[in-house]
């Protein structure tokens, strides 16, 4: 009888804790998705969430990275919708993202270009209601 008991609790514990796990692999696998959709390869590894960021490093060509940049911000706003509107406590919605573009300058050198968005600029930028030269221009200035 003390033994399941013991079973029945940590059962329910085990539930309570893979709700909050499926809201970051939901968030990541939406991530992962639309990066796909654009044949930019991604891994989870990639991805860093924070409480209040979310960080993503990424992999460009010689002369695209800002349409890889483009595409991490994009990516992090649908699955920030995404979150939203699955309406779970839980939900992951990070106040900004972060996205770190790794580009090759000359053989064996990369440069890093960093840049950070708030979580509305990105999901403006994910729907549409931002165009993607208006968005780079705001955060032009934010590139490191």
């Amino acid at each position: 009888m003390q033994s399941k008991r013991i079973l029945i609790v940590a059962l329910f514990a085990l539930l309570i804790s893979t709700d909050g796990l499926f809201a970051n692999y939901a968030f990541k696998k939406k991530v992962k998705t639309v990066c796909q959709s654009y044949r930019i390869t991604v891994e989870s590894t990639q991805f860093s969430l924070g409480e209040n960021d979310f960080l993503i490093e990424l992999e460009s060509g010689r002369n695209n990275f800002e349409m890889v940049m483009l595409v991490g911000f994009a990516a992090a706003g649908h699955a920030i919708e995404h979150q939203i509107q699955m309406g779970k406590a839980n939900a992951y919605t990070p106040e900004n993202v972060t996205v770190n573009v790794a580009a090759p300058v000359s053989k064996g050198e990369t440069s890093m270009f960093i840049a950070t968005c708030s979580k509305k600029m990105a999901i403006d930028l994910a729907n549409g209601t931002m165009d993607s030269s208006d968005f780079m221009q705001k955060i032009n200035m934010e590139i490191q």
